[in-house]
């Protein structure tokens, strides 16, 4: 089959220490150079970040700085890129080398017109508990895509009559807009599906910064779920279920089918860390439906 012409899309703002790796990472993938395009969208970076992908030459670099967030710096690469099929790839997940091929040949597949492919985590030398419970509970690409036909845009094979139809990212708001368009295309008839040899690796976060990524997305997700007709009172009461102590069951199956067989034996931790997260999730939400309707004022 023949390859088709393909548009790599990743912004970036200050990622010096990433982006020599993930562009090396990225121009050698089993598939013709000659037959993708790397844009990377600079969106204000302070540090040597713009120095290094300049010296990358078969690299296009653009700049969004009016609007600092990802969705803005992808819409201008969107708009930038040729390709027939495009991609959304972060600058810290670096793709194995069949990460393209792989996700293309699923594009290809009939009746398929999104494809989100798998992120495994790596894990710094220490493999804090913060690190296990982001690797076991956060960008589960198969999971979002089964249970809410929407996923994280961090590794996202999509064609372009997809961007045609329905439009490029909202720019108003910081996260949660990967679910938000990726919903909104499933909803216009769109077939999401999980390519799992489409892999990238990914750094796990350790405990502070994982807390503070759920607050933030946290605050993006009730835009999402009110568009698409979630009663306010329910979203209310999810917020207030968030504090009722859970389970462990939803931990032991995540260790079963994303973890290692060592991680049971710290379940009670890594539980208390579920219980905060749960807490922390709740009041993103309620910032973001309180931005939700004061926006709307």
């Amino acid at each position: 089959m023949e390859q088709p012409f393909i548009s790599i899309i990743t912004p970036v703002l200050n990622a010096e220490k990433l982006i020599c790796p993930f562009l090396d990472a990225v121009r050698h993938q089993d598939y013709n150079r000659e037959k993708y395009e790397i844009i990377v969208i600079d969106n204000g970076s302070t540090d040597e970040t713009l120095q290094k992908v300049r010296s990358f030459q078969d690299v296009i670099l653009l700049e969004r700085t009016d609007i600092q967030n990802p969705y803005a710096a992808r819409n201008k690469g969107m708009q930038y890129a040729k390709g027939e099929f495009m991609v959304l790839l972060d600058v810290n997940c670096v793709p194995l080398p069949h990460w393209l091929k792989n996700g293309v040949k699923r594009l290809q597949h009939p009746g398929v017109d999104l494809a989100g492919g798998q992120v495994s985590f790596t894990f710094s030398e220490d493999e804090t508990l913060g690190e296990w419970y982001d690797s076991l509970l956060f960008v589960d690409m198969e999971d979002l895509i089964k249970r809410g036909q929407s996923c994280a845009g961090g590794n996202l094979f999509f064609k372009r009559k997809v961007l045609n139809t329905i439009g490029p990212f909202p720019e108003n708001h910081r996260s949660g807009m990967d679910l938000y368009w990726t919903k909104k295309a499933t909803k216009a008839g769109f077939n999401l599906v999980y390519e799992p040899e489409a892999e990238v690796r990914y750094p796990a976060r350790k405990l502070k910064p994982l807390i503070k990524k759920v607050f933030r997305v946290g605050s993006g997700q009730p835009k999402v779920w009110l568009d698409n007709d979630m009663h306010p009172l329910k979203l209310i009461l999810l917020i207030l279920y968030q504090f009722v102590p859970p389970g462990n069951s939803e931990l032991k199956e995540k260790i079963r089918r994303r973890g290692k067989e060592e991680m049971l034996d710290y379940l009670l931790p890594l539980w208390g860390i579920h219980y905060l997260q749960k807490m922390i999730l709740s009041l993103g939400w309620a910032k973001g439906i309180f931005r939700y309707y004061t926006s709307k004022l």
